[in-house]
C-alpha cells in the first residue's frame, strides 16, 4: 500500500512538532509544507523544524499554487483557533481536494457557534468529495471524546464532572501567554472581554458530549477567573511576581430539563497543584477514573492529529466530528 500523502500547512510549534512525529510513520509521506509568515517562505522544512539535515522540501507561501503542485491526500492544517480566520484557508484545501485534520479548536464542535460556516464547509467538501474534522487534546479527547467513552459501559448517566488541571510550567510560551501568564488582574479581564484570549473550545467541548448524548440544553453558565501567584514563579520564559496572574480557572455548567448534567472544570496555570485529569460519572454504574500527572496536551494534541490521518480517508464527505469517527487509537505503521 502506497503511503499518504500529507502536507502540513502551519509551521509553528504544533506544526513542526506534526512533520517531526509524520516523518517516523512509514504509512505517510511528508510531500510539502505551507506558511505565510515570509521568514518562514522558501527555506527547507528540515531547517525550520530543527532537523540535522535538510529534507529537500522548502516551505511555500502560495498555498493555492502549492496545494495544485503537490495533490496532497490528507493536509494537516495548525494555524489559528477561530472559525472567521481559518475559513479561507479550508476553502483553499477542499478545493485542491484534499481531506483536512485541524487544530482548531472552534472546529471541533461548531454547529452551534456558526452554522452558516458549517453549512458553507460541509457542502464545499462534499461537491470535492473530501471530509474535514478539528481534533486535538482539549478539545478533541481529554474532556470530551474520553468522557463519552466512558459512558459507553452505563445504562444510565445522570451527571458527568470532568476536571483537567494542567501546571503550564513546562509548556510553551504561547500556552503561558494566552491563559495570562504575567499580566495583572486587570489586564487580565481586559483580555478576557475581547472574546478572543484564554482557553478556546470549552464551549465546544460540553456542547459536543451534552448533544452524543442526547440532552437537550437548558442553559449554560461559564465562569472564569484568573489565578493569582502567592510567591514568585519562575519558568524558561517567564517570571511570575506575587500579585501577578499565573494562569486561569474556567468552569463550564450544563443544565438539561432542570438539573446540572455536565460539569467541566479547567485550571491552567505556572505552578498548579496535583495536575491530572479526572472524569467522575454519576449514573449506573457510577464509577470514576484520574489520570495522575494529567495528559501532556502538546504531546497528546500530535498524537491525535497524526491518529487521525488514516480514520478521516476512510470517513464520508463533509463537516466531520471526532465522535463519527471509530474510537482513537494510536496509528503505529
Amino acid at each position: 500500500m502506497n503511503p499518504i500523502r500529507v502536507v502540513q500547512f502551519g509551521l509553528g510549534p504544533i506544526g513542526q512538532s506534526c512533520i517531526k512525529a509524520l516523518l517516523q510513520k512509514p504509512g505517510l509521506e511528508l510531500i510539502g509544507g505551507i506558511d505565510i509568515d515570509p521568514q518562514k517562505a522558501g527555506k527547507d522544512i528540515g531547517d525550520i523544524c530543527g532537523l540535522n539535515k535538510p529534507l529537500g522540501i522548502p516551505v511555500r507561501d502560495d498555498g493555492a499554487a502549492a496545494l495544485a503542485e503537490w495533490r496532497p491526500q490528507v493536509v494537516l492544517h495548525t494555524t489559528q483557533s477561530f472559525l472567521d480566520r481559518i475559513e479561507d484557508q479550508l476553502t483553499m484545501i477542499i478545493r485542491a481536494g484534499a481531506h483536512v485534520v485541524s487544530s482548531s479548536e472552534e472546529l471541533f464542535y461548531p454547529f452551534h457557534r456558526d452554522p452558516g460556516f458549517c453549512e458553507r464547509i460541509d457542502t464545499l467538501a462534499k461537491q470535492h468529495g473530501v471530509a474535514v474534522i478539528g481534533t486535538g487534546v482539549n478539545p478533541g479527547f481529554a474532556m470530551d471524546i474520553l468522557p463519552l467513552c466512558l459512558t459507553g459501559i452505563c445504562t444510565d448517566v445522570q451527571k458527568i464532572i470532568v476536571t483537567r488541571v494542567v501546571d503550564s510550567a513546562q509548556r510553551r510560551l504561547p500556552l503561558q501567554k494566552k491563559t495570562g501568564a504575567g499580566l495583572s488582574r486587570q489586564e487580565f479581564e481586559e483580555k478576557m472581554n475581547t472574546g478572543r484570549f484564554g482557553h478556546i473550545g470549552l464551549r465546544e467541548s460540553a456542547l459536543a458530549v451534552i448533544d452524543t448524548l442526547g440532552c437537550p440544553v437548558d442553559e449554560i453558565v461559564e465562569s472564569v477567573e484568573p489565578v493569582i501567584a502567592e510567591r514568585e514563579m519562575t519558568t524558561q520564559f517567564l517570571t511570575i511576581e506575587p500579585g501577578q496572574v499565573a494562569g486561569m480557572r474556567q468552569i463550564l455548567r450544563v443544565k438539561s430539563e432542570g438539573q446540572e448534567r455536565l460539569v467541566l472544570n479547567l485550571e491552567v496555570s505556572i505552578g498548579a497543584k496535583e495536575p491530572h485529569d479526572s472524569i467522575e460519572i454519576i449514573g449506573e454504574p457510577p464509577f470514576s477514573m484520574r489520570i495522575d500527572g494529567g495528559i501532556f496536551g502538546r504531546t497528546a494534541t500530535i498524537g491525535a492529529l497524526i491518529n487521525t490521518i488514516p480514520k478521516i480517508i476512510a470517513a464520508p464527505p463533509g463537516l466531520r466530528t471526532m465522535m463519527e469517527l471509530p474510537a482513537p487509537y494510536a496509528f503505529l505503521a
